[in-house]
């Protein structure tokens, strides 16, 4: 904490819990809160009744957004507040992690969705995507969604795919800040739950080569390498020309816009530490940013994945707000731009996975 590590240049924002987990030998207290770093605040212990369990034991918010308080048997509800005495509107029902058995071997940490735009049908792509690689969970962070998508969120929600955690606090309006919490937040919420996390944009598609998929890419350069406990791969842009349809209308919605199958252009292979994601063993990282580890448990490190081994593809609609006049000269000067596709093995099974799904979804 000395060193700053995990602080934020943010302006601070009112305290509101997502949610407390117990993993037995301490407990963990997320947060909506930007700008705490370092400030002190008091763990309140709450017993099934939500009548408090003893005196407020002090802590310290670290880093930004999280608070580890001490174990205290019978504590059912966690609550946070600046004083030891004050008041506290709300409670969060602590969630047991106490077995280290994970449920999932790989799962998706979705960084949270906002705005009108409607995302149904990158959703979709993004699930039967992931799936076909081996994922099993998705844990998807929603601060806003349109009716007509999150139609598509409560089926995968009953399938048991899709774990919805929605961010409430109207004071977070900073996207970085967004991010940060939603970051932070499932880096906790995985951890003892999956095995393994990647951490991915809704627009982002991770590609791996050789045959593998990438969880048996995971399997094969995290599991069977001790001490390593995070895979960072570097990004290409697919440039998306046009926004996603508003609503599913078959085979025609399909062979016009979804991304994976329409979109090649392609920006040239940027230099590392440019737009990187990673995937994380929760267990044995401390702190983790948008696009790096900040901080491993001792003992700990990662490994630079080469891009022609795995990489990812980021589908970025480039009408999208300013984003063309930030980025597209920068962009240029990596090299020429050329025409790439989804993996000619896959296309048609995902193609079919999603036409399935959308079908069942919207056409019952």
């Amino acid at each position: 904490m000395r060193s700053q590590t995990g602080k934020h240049s943010l302006q601070q924002t009112p305290l509101k819990i997502v949610a407390a987990y117990d993993y037995s030998n301490y407990l963990v207290v997320t947060t909506e809160a930007i700008g705490w770093f370092g400030k002190r605040v008091f763990c309140r212990y709450l017993d099934r009744n939500r009548r408090e369990l003893g005196s407020a034991m002090p802590s310290t918010m670290f880093p930004d957004s999280v608070v580890y308080c001490c174990n205290r048997s019978g504590a059912y509800y966690m609550a946070v507040t600046e004083g030891a005495k004050n008041p506290y509107d709300e409670a969060s029902l602590v969630i047991d992690r106490r077995i280290d058995a994970s449920k999932y071997f790989l799962s998706i940490c979705l960084a949270p969705l906002y705005g009108s735009k409607t995302k149904w049908l990158l959703l979709a792509e993004l699930f039967e995507h992931y799936k076909l690689q081996g994922v099993e969970h998705f844990y998807v962070y929603i601060i806003e969604m349109d009716r007509y998508s999150k139609k598509l969120i409560d089926y995968y929600v009953r399938s048991g795919e899709v774990e919805v955690i929605l961010l409430e606090n109207k004071h977070v309006n900073n996207v970085i800040a967004t991010q940060i919490i939603g970051v932070t937040e499932c880096l906790q919420r995985s951890r003892h739950h999956s095995r393994y996390a990647l951490f991915v944009d809704l627009d982002e598609r991770v590609m791996p080569r050789h045959g593998d998929t990438l969880s048996s890419f995971v399997r094969k350069t995290l599991t069977d390498v001790p001490n390593r406990a995070m895979l960072r791969f570097t990004s290409r842009w697919v440039f998306r020309t046009s926004s996603p349809p508003s609503v599913y209308k078959g085979e025609k919605t399909l062979k016009k816009h979804l991304p994976m199958m329409v979109y090649r252009n392609s920006s040239a292979v940027p230099p590392r530490r440019i737009i990187q994601k990673c995937v994380l063993d929760p267990k044995h990282v401390l702190i983790h940013f948008v696009h790096q580890v900040r901080a491993f448990y001792p003992g700990y490190d990662g490994y630079e994945v080469p891009f022609e081994d795995l990489h990812l593809r980021h589908y970025r609609e480039i009408s999208s707000g300013n984003w063309s006049n930030e980025w597209m000269e920068r962009i240029k000067h990596y090299g020429p731009f050329e025409a790439t596709g989804y993996s000619e093995d896959h296309i048609s099974e995902l193609y079919r996975n999603v036409k399935n799904k959308l079908d069942v979804i919207y056409n019952r």
